[in-house]
């Protein structure tokens, strides 16, 4: 289907979508794997326990919002004898956004403050505040040896009330470093 090329996200297809006037567009899709790895064990399961349906902000398409209507599966190991629910590459778990939509809204960040981009998103201060945090649980120990060029910005967290956070990058790479809180900033001298 020319949907599942236009919404690229591997490894998935759309079962079907709508258009819902004033709110945007929702794509109902699945995995196209028939199996799932327990994570207790790592033994693959095929055998569905249950279906689980949530619904996932992603990225707009011509200016329109876009819902996914995920269907996270649960598999039941044979193993393990537990339940388990499949990773999914593009949300994490426990999100309602996906993971191309919050580096999205990072990169706006970098021009704006928290509150505007939350408002031209339609997503929460708080989604926001959580994806610059996931965003910095991510980052490993980098290696400074081989660095080379520092860049260092503010980003301000909410304009006007001098909340700020410090994102450092390689400059030579453009790979994120760190991000750090107000008070740590003085860790980077």
């Amino acid at each position: 289907m020319i949907l599942d090329k236009f919404l690229n996200l591997k490894g998935t297809c759309i079962q079907g979508y709508l258009h819902l006037e004033n709110i945007g567009i929702v794509c109902r899709i699945e995995s196209k794997n028939q199996k799932a790895t327990c994570p207790r064990c790592g033994l693959e399961s095929d055998k569905l326990h249950q279906n689980h349906r949530h619904l996932v902000k992603d990225l707009p398409i011509s200016g329109q919002p876009v819902y996914l209507q995920v269907n996270r599966r649960q598999f039941k190991c044979d193993n393990c004898r537990k339940p388990f629910s499949e990773e999914l590459d593009f949300v994490a778990k426990k999100r309602t956004y996906t993971k191309r939509l919050a580096e999205n809204i990072l990169e706006q960040l970098k021009e704006g403050d928290i509150l505007n981009v939350s408002r031209r998103n339609n997503v929460t201060e708080e989604e926001i505040q959580r994806m610059v945090e996931d965003i910095a649980e991510e980052i490993t120990e980098p290696d400074l040896s081989k660095l080379k060029r520092l860049g260092i910005d503010e980003i301000a967290l909410v304009k006007g009330q001098k909340n700020y956070c410090a994102v450092l990058v390689n400059l030579d790479t453009g790979k994120l470093i760190a991000i750090l809180e107000k008070g740590s900033i003085s860790l980077v001298q």
